[in-house]
This record gives C-alpha cells, structure tokens and sequence, in this order.
C-alpha cells in the first residue's frame, strides 16, 4: 500500500510540472510517444527515477535545457533570440558573437525566456556584413602590397639582367680588335625613368593594360593618370633602393665596377649617357608628377667612365660629365683624339674635356659646341708635342 501512494505522489508532481511547461511563453509540443504514455493513474507520466521529487524536479529540468540550447543555436546563427540556461552559458562563451539577451540574469531572477514572436534584431546581420566589409578590406590591402612587392621584384630583376647582359657584352668588346681605338660608347641607360617608361608606355596604351597596372598598384578603378603615374615613380625608386641593397644588386655593381677598372688598365675609355632623354620626363610633366633630379640619372655612370650629363654644371673632376654632345658624338671625339695621340691615357683624356668646359671669362661649366671640338683636337697634339719634347730631354 505504501508503495502504491508512493507512486501515485510521483506521478501527480510530474503532471504538475508538465503543465507549467505548457503554459510557459515558449511552448513545445509533446511528443506522440510521450503522449501516449502514461501512469496507472491515468496521468502523464515524466522520467523519473524511483528517488522522488528530486529525480522529477531533474527531468523537468533536462527538458527545459535541450529546448533552450536549440533556441541558443540558432541565436548564434542570426535565426532568432533565443537565451540559455547554465548549461548553455559556457557555449554561448565560446561562440564569437553574444545575443543581446542576458541568459544569467534571467535564470538569476527565475523568469521566463522571451516569446518566440519577439522579433529578432538586426545587429547579428549587420555584424555579419561588418565582419565580411572587415575581411574583405585586408584582402585587398594584402593583395596591393603583394602586387607591388611583385612589381619592385620584376624591377630589380629587371636591373640584375640588365647589368648582367652589358657586362657580358663589354668583355667581349675588350677580346675584340675593336678595343684598339681606344674608345666604346654605350648608349644604354638604365634609370628610373626609363624603367618607368617601360612600365608605362605598353600598360597605359590599352584600356585592358591600364586596369592590370592599376590592379597591380592596389588602386581604385577611378584612379586618375596623374595619381597611378605618381605611385609607379615611387614604387620604381623604391625598387632601385631595394636593388642597392639586395644581394644580387651588390654583386652586379662591384662586377660592374671591376670591369671599369678592366677598361681602365686597358685604355679603352667608356662613354655613357649618364641620362635619360626619353619621352617620360614629358609625360610626367604633363601629368603634374614632381620628380626628384636624380630620376633621370643612369646606374652605368662610374669614375673610370666619361658621362654625357644634362646640366653644364654638373659633374666633377673626379666623375667627368659634359654637356653639348651625345655619346655617340663624343666616343667619335674621343676615338679622334687617340688617332693624334695614341699616348694618351684614360685620365688624360678626362682631364682634358673636363677643362674644356670650364670658361675661364664667365668662371662657369659650358657645353661642347664646335670651337671646343677643335680646341680638343689642338690639345690631343700639343699634349703630343710636349711629351715629345720631354722624351728627347738629356
């Protein structure tokens, strides 16, 4: 008889607690097995174990946590509001987004979780869009930095082959009986301004080519010519200065300088363009581009070589620059010089053209016109005539 009460007290306090659940703001329809089941005393029946109110008060309990985690689920995927009870506080910690709902303070103060009908707000969306705008963004910078970088790269190599390609040439030269007229003109320049001539004659051609370089660039599709002219400048200086300090850009410039001191041992006299006088200048100019005075300067002017230069006034005694003659002009100067006077020597030959273009009325640089062609070839057999005269001294 006891045992029989005993039952009959259980199933009462699970038919009590499945009410409360059924009149709750978020209601969920029982299950057609559960339904079914019941107690010999005609009333449904909880999970319970045979411990009393304390194992029914636990199955009530487990059914209201698997209702609030799905609710939480789906929260934390923008579907709906939803809270969660202790068991759902340490997964709502772990998920990146929290719902604007407190789940402690409502199990804290025993109320009851929002209605289902509660529209959901727009923050987790917009967060979304946020997050994606975010992702998006150092996308694009990483794929900006990552084309120029790639660009500075191609530059350098572009100067390494460059370089390379010309040393290879000049040692032939010197194998050559070609050496023997004392003079070799190279009218290769490699400057930024030629590479950024060639960076942007072809691209900028074509609308297609346009859009790559400015993709390259990292810049917007709208980008004025003067604003993407403005950044390949920068880029391409920057790209000289990696060059210098790059390991390959080192070696190429100390074999460089070795061959210079070749030619030196060898008299035979290079003549570089020691600018560029294309058609980039112009265009930047154009443009409204500020350049620096060096953009126009050549790697391939070295001491041991005499440099056609842009300005009079530039140069020195040490690293000759003369003005009024292309390298062409020149080498044909200085290979006439040598035919008068096969005695002179690399540094002889600089001295000379350097003076020539010093007025001494003005005390300023001038350019080479046809008196100081002449004047040249007057020195070449005086400087003859006196080594001559000291050779036949006692």
């Amino acid at each position: 008889m006891n045992v029989g009460r005993l039952a009959q007290a259980v199933v009462a306090r699970a038919g009590t607690q499945g009410q409360r659940l059924e009149q709750g703001p978020r209601r969920e329809s029982a299950k057609p097995e559960q339904a079914r089941k019941s107690s010999p005393g005609g009333a449904p029946a909880g999970k319970s174990a045979p411990g009393g109110d304390a194992g029914a008060a636990r199955g009530a309990r487990r059914q209201e946590g698997m209702e609030v985690r799905g609710d939480a689920a789906g929260a934390s995927q923008g579907g709906f509001e939803g809270v969660a009870d202790k068991h759902g506080v340490a997964d709502k910690q772990k998920a990146p987004w929290k719902p604007q709902t407190d789940p402690a303070r409502f199990a804290s103060q025993g109320q009851a979780p929002l209605a289902r009908e509660t529209p959901a707000p727009a923050t987790p969306e917009l967060s979304r869009e946020q997050a994606a705008v975010d992702k998006d963004a150092p996308g694009a910078e990483r794929r900006a930095v990552m084309g120029r970088a790639q660009l500075r790269a191609a530059v350098v190599d572009r100067l390494v082959r460059g370089l390379t390609d010309l040393q290879v040439r000049l040692s032939d030269f010197l194998k050559s009986p070609a050496r023997r007229q004392g003079v070799v003109s190279l009218s290769l320049v490699l400057s930024e301004s030629s590479v950024t001539h060639e960076l942007w004659q072809e691209p900028m051609s074509t609308p297609e080519g346009r859009m790559r370089l400015i993709q390259m660039l990292g810049l917007p599709l709208e980008t004025d010519d003067g604003s993407v002219a403005r950044v390949l400048v920068d880029e391409v200086r920057q790209a000289f200065k990696d060059f210098h300090a790059s390991v390959a850009g080192r070696k190429c410039r100390q074999e460089y300088a070795e061959l210079m001191r070749r030619f030196e041992e060898a008299n035979v006299l290079p003549v570089v363009a020691g600018h560029d006088t294309g058609p980039m200048v112009a265009e930047l100019t154009r443009l409204g581009v500020r350049l620096e005075r060096d953009f126009t300067l050549s790697l391939l002017v070295d001491p041991h070589t005499i440099a056609v230069g842009f300005l009079p006034d530039e140069g020195s005694a040490t690293q000759v620059m003369v003005t009024g003659l292309n390298a062409q002009q020149l080498g044909a100067l200085i290979a006439q010089m040598r035919r008068l006077n096969n005695r002179l020597s690399n540094r002889q030959v600089r001295i000379l053209l350097h003076r020539l273009t010093f007025d001494v009325v003005k005390e300023c640089r001038r350019s080479l016109g046809q008196a100081e062609v002449r004047h040249a070839q007057e020195l070449a057999l005086q400087h003859l005539r006196l080594q001559a005269y000291e050779y036949c001294l006692p």
